[in-house]
């Protein structure tokens, strides 16, 4: 199956790097047909899910496509620090069909600053845009559908609304859909009664849509094992100089730097404690740990994680995230243990993996050996990879990559490697091309 999947993704083991380094996304390689994204989550959102997309449609001519999306991921902060993309968008969750973004001293803006803030409005407002949502995306996906001329629909991972609504815009226009999983749909963990329409829903959409693609292999072989699909493999990507010179890593002195940056929620959170208590059991030499999330202090401590002289919270903007990661001595990425839900666990790929492959800074993985991050690591040999639940092997880890230079060259150099064979946002963008033509 793995081998099923990787012809799929276009990917030729041998010509690989070549492939990434020559590939160019020119006007004449077929005409893209215009289509309309719907998701919850667009750019310049901060998050995985939108930065990715950002990588993918970077490329793509500004009129070759619309944004359907939502205001809830989008305000001042996020347009000021994130990547927008040049499309038009429209917003599915405001009284009007706008292009506008929602400034933070707006109505609608504090509204949902409300929301967030307590759970049992925020479990009320999820159960209400499950039925408000999709009737609100389709009815205005209709009219961007023909004023914009749209002849084609790509459905991008979310919780379920949006996917939900691309399904019935495509039977009430007849225009086709394409679909991009940045994660496991159904399996999820998400409210029960998005689960409960992910179970009906996700059979329709697999036996619908035109085109699928995915962000690994391990759910590309997922996918295609449930439905006997063909699916594509469009790896997480980041844009960077394919044509520059691989430079060893460099030594910093004491203290030692490790670095994590991204989102801490429980799909992390267990692997983060464990670099916790890792971090603060090496007497010498001495080692920090920053976090760089954009979680604030009580939220982290109710996570059971607290500053002290040996953990720092930070933050940056997305801009500034490839200098902090440059700055580490280890930079670490993780999935957490014994969840309720393995088989997600272990299709993820972490978003931050291909920012970390071009920093020239060692990788640290601490995650479930059998999920697809670990194994992927351990196959390109571009990490020091922890696949057990264990404290003791975290800090040997560690410890390794703070004194076996050697090996540090051999896996930093394996990173530049496997970020050129897989993970350029302009090679992605030409598979993720084709696959609309």
């Amino acid at each position: 199956m793995k081998e099923e999947v990787a012809i799929i993704a276009g990917q030729d083991p041998d010509a690989g790097v070549q492939q990434d380094v020559n590939l160019r996304l020119e006007p004449g390689n077929g005409r893209i047909k215009k289509f309309l994204i719907v998701s919850t989550y667009a750019p310049p959102a901060v998050s995985g899910a939108p930065l990715m997309a950002y990588n993918l449609l970077q490329y793509f001519p500004k009129d070759s496509f619309a944004i359907l999306t939502s205001h809830v991921g989008m305000d001042d902060g996020a347009i000021a620090g994130g990547q927008r993309l040049g499309a038009k968008y429209f917003f599915f969750d405001t009284p009007k069909l706008t292009t506008v973004p929602q400034a933070q001293n707006s109505f609608f803006f504090k509204c949902k600053q409300l929301i967030r803030r307590f759970g049992l409005l925020r479990s009320l407002f999820h159960l209400l845009s499950l039925l408000y949502l999709p009737f609100n995306i389709v009815r205005r996906g209709r009219t961007i559908i023909r004023d914009e001329k749209i002849e084609h629909l790509l459905g991008y991972s979310d919780h379920g609304p949006a996917l939900l609504s691309v399904y019935l815009l495509h039977k009430l226009t007849g225009k086709p859909f394409n679909l991009h999983f940045y994660d496991l749909y159904y399996g999820n963990n998400f409210l029960w009664f998005f689960r409960a329409v992910a179970r009906v829903l996700e059979p329709k959409l697999f036996q619908s849509a035109t085109r699928i693609s995915v962000m690994c292999e391990a759910l590309g072989e997922h996918y295609q094992a449930q439905y006997g699909r063909e699916v594509t493999v469009l790896h997480n990507a980041i844009p960077f100089d394919s044509s520059r010179q691989h430079t060893p890593a460099t030594c910093h002195s004491e203290p030692y730097k490790v670095v994590f940056t991204g989102t801490i929620v429980w799909a992390q959170v267990n692997a983060v404690r464990n670099l916790v208590r890792a971090v603060e059991g090496i007497s010498r030499p001495r080692v920090v740990l920053y976090l760089y999330t954009p979680h604030d202090k009580t939220f982290l401590e109710s996570q059971g994680l607290y500053e002290s002289d040996r953990v720092v919270f930070a933050r940056g903007r997305p801009r500034e995230m490839a200098a902090i990661q440059r700055s580490a001595d280890i930079l670490f990425t993780g999935l957490s243990f014994d969840t309720p839900y393995p088989l997600l666990i272990n299709t993820s790929s972490p978003g931050k993996t291909c920012e970390y492959l071009i920093s020239g800074r060692p990788i640290l993985v601490h995650a479930p050996e059998e999920s697809y991050i670990a194994r992927y690591a351990e196959r390109q040999g571009f990490a020091c990879v922890v696949g057990k639940n264990s404290v003791d092997l975290l800090e040997q880890g560690i410890m390794r990559l703070l004194s076996d230079r050697p090996y540090v060259e051999q896996i930093v150099s394996n990173a530049w490697r496997t970020a050129l064979l897989n993970h350029s946002a302009r090679t992605v963008s030409n598979r993720f091309r084709e696959t609309l033509q």
